[in-house]
């Protein structure tokens, strides 16, 4: 067993890993990233990215869902199971308005920081630590993109058990969720078809755009654990030069300034993640909630277990975003530990005043935020957890 984990996951492999250069796996992360971006229509890493129809169709399908989102609310308005059912499935739909929005209004925002973690990754490539510390970040984020791959693309697929079962036993036409479309009556076998053509491919669109979407902000903001872990290493390396009896006061001061320029980039990056993923988190959350709050009522009240595997595919992207900010938080931490715990002593007085000032930079860090109201962390994914199943369980004691 152990044998296999090696071939298939080089980081139980720490010779293997060593042996190779992390730009290279964050090349293939980003030709696998590529797949669902280009099949969206979302490609906006590339140079010159201008609308393709893949673009073009995408953009039209989120229009097209808004409206048969509010025909299909409006025609059964009063059978509020019905509406409740229809509405679970509306977070995906706004989820996909706002970072499609997101995604095209910041295109050289997106073009610059692919560049400029290339570059990183080239860069630090030539020194032994950095290169191996950023391969495990890059290959943590590899594995963690195709798990998620096949995790939408089961939960995707499950949906089809249902109406396949039902069609093929039970000779009964069941749509895959409750979305109409105008002019079609799906009572019929023709609008049935129509209707059931049309989810289908919004299945998969959706689960392309997911993919395309969350990824690209966890390339962009897991990137942070493997720059300061570079840090970090730069920090080791300071100790040693202190250590040094030969070293020489210039190249100390020399040190000291570059730790400097590098957590200067560490502090701007973070203020760039939480300023063009502010209202990016805010409507995910918020959908998330939403989702998960409906799609759990609908369970419980009509018994439609179909509805589990979309229950479990919402409760694991909030779980992905919290998880995101507690990354971000945790790696704050370690740069505080690394400058409070390097031979700072050993320093003449002006460097030991950039410590001291990046220390207290450190200590009072730029975190990711739901909109400004709560942090993005795990904390706060258990208390809205907590809160969805207070207000479930009310809910429920008040219908019984």
């Amino acid at each position: 067993m152990r044998q296999f984990l090696k071939r298939k996951l080089v980081l139980f492999n720490e010779q293997g890993l060593r042996s190779l250069r992390a730009v290279d796996i964050f090349d293939e992360l980003m030709r696998f990233l590529h797949h669902f971006i280009a099949f969206v229509g979302a490609d906006i890493f590339v140079e010159h990215f201008r609308w393709t129809f893949q673009t073009y169709v995408s953009f039209f399908s989120l229009v097209l869902f808004a409206v048969n989102l509010i025909y299909t609310v409006t025609v059964h308005w009063g059978e509020w199971y019905a509406v409740m059912d229809t509405l679970s499935i509306s977070g995906i739909g706004f989820q996909g308005m706002i970072k499609m929005w997101s995604g095209l209004s910041n295109v050289e925002f997106f073009r610059k920081k692919r560049a400029d973690l290339r570059s990183m990754h080239a860069r630090n490539g030539r020194h032994p630590e950095n290169n191996y510390v950023l391969l495990k970040n890059v290959l943590v984020i590899l594995y963690i993109f195709r798990f998620f791959s096949v995790s939408y693309s089961v939960a995707g697929l499950f949906l089809f058990v249902i109406p396949g079962y039902m069609l093929m036993v039970r000779n009964e036409e069941v749509l895959l969720f409750a979305l109409e479309i105008p002019t079609v009556d799906p009572l019929t076998h023709t609008g049935y078809v129509v209707t059931m053509g049309y989810q289908v491919f919004m299945v998969f669109l959706a689960i392309a755009g997911i993919l395309a979407a969350d990824m690209g902000i966890m390339i962009i903001v897991l990137h942070i654990v493997g720059i300061v872990d570079v840090f970090r290493n730069t920090m080791i390396e300071l100790d040693q030069l202190l250590e040094d009896p030969d070293c020489e006061d210039d190249e100390i001061h020399e040190k000291v300034t570059e730790i400097c320029m590098m957590h200067k980039e560490i502090i701007g990056y973070e203020e760039e993640l939480n300023e063009h993923y502010f209202f990016t988190v805010f409507v995910q959350v918020i959908t998330s909630v939403t989702c998960l709050s409906m799609t759990l009522f609908v369970i419980f009240m009509k018994g439609d277990w179909t509805r589990v595997m979309f229950l479990f595919a919402t409760f694991f992207q909030l779980l992905e975003f919290c998880a995101l900010g507690t990354s971000l938080t945790l790696k704050n931490d370690h740069i505080v530990d690394a400058i409070y715990n390097t031979k700072w002593y050993l320093l003449c007085p002006s460097d030991q005043k950039k410590l001291q000032f990046m220390l207290h930079r450190s200590q009072n860090a730029v975190e990711m935020t739901i909109g400004g109201l709560a942090l993005l962390n795990m904390e706060t994914f258990v208390e809205i957890i907590k809160t969805i199943y207070s207000y479930f369980m009310m809910l429920r004691s008040f219908i019984e």
